[in-house]
């Protein structure tokens, strides 16, 4: 895979917590920014976002042309005694990332989106009782014309459905699939560049 320049710099830049930069051998950034065609200029949403990893980098591959607005649920709004993104802005500032608090089922992005992920947080929509019906079809309102819905997650054996959600944080893909494209997506593409040869999937 053929990372572009402006993914590459985001990966490798200064404006990152130490903390983050230490995860990117496992969780391959580039790569997976690469594979949901992050361009410079995009406006993206982060569904169920934490504590920024994925909306920094995207917010320096997008560049002052692009905004990114990570979603935070109240619920993370209390678990973490205030909102992580505008924490995180203190210490490394990004002038395109605007953190947006709501449901998962209504994020409330304020503008229409060119790319909107949701990153090792699919499953935690399960056993926090998310109406994922409603949830994905706000996410295509949401998305502009052509808009990539990224989907990202922990899979689970076939046939598992929903059942691993809480107790192994893992969800079934063939099942995942199957509830996006109820909400009027198209699958497009997928990948297994994360894929771990010596996963049992247990």
């Amino acid at each position: 895979m053929q990372i572009p320049t402006h993914i590459q710099q985001a990966v490798k830049s200064n404006n990152r917590p130490t903390g983050d930069k230490e995860r990117d051998r496992l969780r391959k950034p580039a790569e997976v920014l690469t594979f949901f065609q992050i361009a410079s200029g995009d406006k993206v949403g982060e569904l169920n976002a934490g504590r920024g990893y994925v909306s920094g980098i995207v917010a320096e591959a997008v560049g002052v042309d692009g905004l990114v607005y990570p979603h935070i649920s109240p619920l993370s709004v209390e678990r973490w005694k205030g909102d992580p993104i505008e924490k995180r802005l203190k210490r490394f500032p990004q002038t395109n990332m605007h953190s947006v608090i709501g449901e998962m089922e209504s994020p409330n992005f304020p503008v229409k989106l060119d790319k909107i992920l949701i990153i090792m947080t699919y499953h935690d929509s399960v056993w926090t009782n998310v109406n994922r019906d409603k949830m994905n079809r706000s996410i295509f309102k949401a998305l502009s014309s052509g808009g990539i819905y990224g989907i990202l997650d922990h899979h689970s054996k076939s046939g598992r459905g929903i059942d691993d959600c809480h107790s192994i944080h893992r969800i079934e893909k063939e099942f995942v699939v199957d509830e996006v494209l109820k909400a009027g997506f198209d699958l497009e593409d997928e990948s297994d560049l994360l894929e771990n040869p010596d996963d049992n999937l247990t």
